[in-house]
């Protein structure tokens, strides 16, 4: 209703969240304001710069659809900032330039794959020392040969939201550029814990090629 009410002209400025950038034909909007834009940018996530550029150039996008030009103004405390600069300029060859020299340099998708172990449980002890004798085990597993390269293990650790639905969260991320090893890795440690998981009220699931690791 109410951007049907925008539409009809009945509304002269529309205020919320991402929603509204995303993919609307607003033709009468002629001005375009994005407060905090680099928020997203403190995400502790490997696509916070992606995440932000994809955002800013769609919001972007709703300015100017009709007869009349459209302006947009874009808060930011990091205006030098990469991703900032490239929306701004609706530059994606640059960002895409950018983002892939910091992703090489880190060994993040897509120059590697990645697993993500997710668990969960209601119970904070339980669940971190699950996640401890996770981490020791899959430590151990790596060591036992047979993978074809090497394969790096981040964590476990707390996820950056460490609370949802009442339910705690920690995870481990498993990355390597070698698929077979990164597979023969992830099947071992999921061979390992899943005879443990009831006893001790964990839930566990395994996020291959993951692109969220909040």
């Amino acid at each position: 209703n109410l951007l049907k009410r925008v539409i009809q002209g009945n509304l002269d400025i529309l205020i919320g969240t991402q929603m509204i950038a995303k993919g609307h034909h607003l033709p009468g909007v002629t001005l375009v304001g994005v407060l905090c834009a680099d928020h997203s940018l403190n995400f502790p996530d490997y696509r916070a710069g992606e995440r932000t550029f994809q955002l800013l150039t769609q919001v972007a996008g709703r300015a100017g659809r009709g007869a009349v030009h459209g302006a947009v103004y874009i808060q930011t405390y990091h205006p030098e900032h990469y991703s900032i600069i490239c929306a701004r300029e609706h530059n994606y060859q640059k960002f895409f330039s950018a983002e892939m020299k910091h992703r090489q340099e880190l060994g993040y998708p897509p120059c590697t794959r990645m697993i993500n172990f997710r668990l969960e449980g209601n119970n904070q002890e339980r669940l971190i020392k699950y996640a401890r004798e996770l981490g020791n085990a899959a430590e151990q597993l790596r060591s036992q040969g047979r993978l074809t390269g090497h394969v790096e293990i981040l964590g476990p650790a707390p996820a950056p939201w460490g609370k949802i639905k009442g339910k705690y969260r920690y995870q481990m991320l498993l990355k390597s550029p070698h698929l077979q090893s990164l597979r023969l890795l992830a099947s071992r440690i999921l061979n390992h814990a899943q005879p443990r998981l009831k006893a001790s009220g964990v839930s566990l699931s395994v996020d291959v090629d993951t692109v969220f690791i909040l």
